[in-house]
């Protein structure tokens, strides 16, 4: 502080981008669908293949990250230029250059496309709120996965203050592409002043802050979904049926906490039985 100001002794710029989604598989549709809108796990599938029977979305049970070459892509994007919401972002996928070819994810199942609507029908035709929540999520993945990446630029900086070294960092989104139609990726980063290495200046504040860790939160079902797609343990048609199994035993509890996430409690009953498989 006796010092009054600080020197910009690095200044780190690079290019940045944000991949957009591979093709749509069941799990991930479960995963996103459960962190993002709050959906139980057996409820997506259930919803899915309600549409699916209505002949609305593609068969929902899926492993498959791929879309062959073959595929007719601009075919099923064309008659959502009819939405109102995402209408705009379907045209200029077909006429302003947009389309770019979807990435190839990891998996395959040989069997099944990846899941992707078979047609445009409007929100409002739709039985309910779950429907809606599924289709709307569906095709806004679809559309993502054909645009191109998000742009965007990086900067680290690193000033100087007496013998104190400070560093942050920031992020500028310049092209935002598939963001436009899927919120359900964010992109964000800290703004700071456009500093350049020599730049002298003098901070508004100089503040220390004390603070203490807190305990992790409570599991959530994309959470959970993960680890078990990460263990083997279950498939992509029952890994919902057994969540809602180990709720129906109660050895678990469904809480929310912060930012309105429904998370998973262990009550005493799981901690029993995993403390007994433990001292087995």
């Amino acid at each position: 502080m006796a010092h009054g100001a600080a020197t910009v002794t690095k200044d780190e710029r690079r290019s940045k981008q944000k991949w957009r989604p591979v093709p749509l598989s069941t799990i991930e549709m479960t995963k996103k669908l459960s962190r993002c809108r709050h959906m139980p796990a057996k409820r997506i599938q259930d919803t899915a293949e309600k549409l699916y029977t209505k002949g609305i979305l593609s068969y929902p049970r899926t492993e498959t990250e791929v879309f062959r070459s073959d595929f007719d892509l601009r075919g099923l994007i064309a008659p959502h230029s009819e939405s109102p919401k995402w209408g705009d972002f379907a045209q200029m996928l077909l006429g302003g250059g947009g389309f770019q070819q979807p990435r190839i994810g990891q998996s395959d199942d040989n069997a099944h496309p990846p899941i992707h609507p078979l047609r445009y029908v409007p929100l409002t035709s739709l039985d309910d709120n779950d429907e809606r929540t599924v289709y709307e999520f569906v095709v806004r993945h679809f559309l993502a996965c054909c645009s191109k990446d998000a742009q965007g630029s990086g900067v680290n900086i690193e000033a100087t203050m007496g013998k104190e070294i400070f560093i942050t960092s920031g992020l500028a989104v310049e092209e935002r592409n598939y963001l436009d139609v899927y919120p359900y990726d964010k992109w964000i980063g800290n703004t700071i002043p456009d500093l350049r290495l020599g730049d002298v200046f003098v901070p508004t504040s100089l503040t220390m802050e004390s603070g203490r860790t807190r305990a992790p939160l409570y599991m959530s079902e994309a959470d959970l979904i993960a680890m078990m797609e990460k263990n083997g343990i279950g498939t992509d048609a029952t890994m919902g049926q057994h969540i809602e199994k180990i709720k129906e035993r109660n050895y678990v509890s469904v809480v929310v906490e912060q930012g309105g996430q429904p998370r998973m409690k262990a009550e005493k009953l799981g901690v029993a039985l995993v403390n007994g498989y433990t001292a087995l």
